[in-house]
């Protein structure tokens, strides 16, 4: 069982769309940082940023982070059609470019396609940082609805910082979000509202697991890049080196991959991104 305090960071987590800060359907762009030049962070399977506040704080100054969040109304479960919307998106921000792009786990890979779609209109993209990201193909994520229900429940927890007790793969799924609002619910009249906003936030994670499964990277791409492996993952960071044509670091951390962008991990992170556009490839 959750304690009264991660009932809450995860509450909040589950709130945080409905926050000032927060993206709307018309409104996905989400400024995270404050000072230096534009760079751009591609939501993960949640659909939404959050996961990059510490890495905008490290990098404000030099790069004013936005974040790129999934619209809410309709999930999208096309990754061609993800990467042209988040294109436009950046194009629409900061026509001129350059273009720098981040993003962890399958944020990753939407960065990567986002970026070479602005490169192929023409856009000078100066550097990409996939962090944790999947290069090789998952023909799907679970055998059933409910099995992924269950991926969901724990990609919920683990995104909030806690580590889940294991879900039921053959509980029905709406039981299964029950569940969780059951326990994060501060009082029996928030449950509704969890539950609902559980719901459509598993909606979007069916739709981008969905997107992401079997994915192949479509081309190569010139741009300086930055590779992080965090503990624990299959290491895809020489499968992305061989994409790109510009200086490649490839980094290793001891963090595993939920922690990886929270401190002190995502100072290292940080750090690398920072020296990235003047660095020669690195071992």
């Amino acid at each position: 069982m959750l304690t009264e305090t991660q009932r809450a960071a995860l509450a909040a987590r589950l709130r945080q769309n409905r926050s000032g800060r927060a993206s709307t359907a018309a409104d996905p762009v989400v400024p995270l940082g404050r000072e230096g030049a534009h760079a751009f962070a591609v939501h993960a399977v949640s659909g939404t940023v959050h996961e990059y506040g510490a890495l905008a704080r490290e990098l404000d100054g030099t790069y004013r982070l936005s974040g790129i969040e999934a619209a809410r109304d309709v999930p999208v479960a096309d990754l061609a059609v993800l990467a042209d919307r988040y294109a436009g998106l950046i194009r629409g921000a900061h026509p001129d470019g350059p273009y720098r792009l981040i993003g962890w786990s399958m944020g990753g890979v939407l960065a990567y396609e986002t970026a070479r779609r602005l490169a192929g209109g023409g856009g000078e993209v100066e550097l990409v940082a996939l962090i944790d990201a999947p290069c090789r193909p998952v023909a799907r994520y679970a055998d059933s609805e409910e099995g992924l229900a269950a991926l969901f429940v724990a990609e919920a927890l683990r995104s909030a910082g806690h580590e889940p007790t294991a879900p039921d793969p053959t509980a029905p799924v709406a039981r299964q979000l029950e569940q969780v609002a059951e326990r994060l619910a501060e009082e029996e009249s928030e449950r509704a509202t969890l539950t609902g906003e559980l719901a459509r936030r598993h909606a979007m994670f069916v739709a981008h697991t969905t997107a992401l499964a079997g994915y192949r990277p479509t081309g190569p791409l010139a741009a300086a890049a930055v590779l992080v492996h965090a503990a624990g993952s299959p290491d895809s960071t020489t499968d992305w080196a061989r994409l790109f044509g510009g200086g490649v670091r490839r980094l290793h951390v001891a963090a595993g991959h939920y922690d990886c962008l929270r401190p002190p991990t995502v100072a290292t992170i940080a750090e690398a991104v920072l020296a990235a556009p003047t660095m020669r490839s690195t071992p």
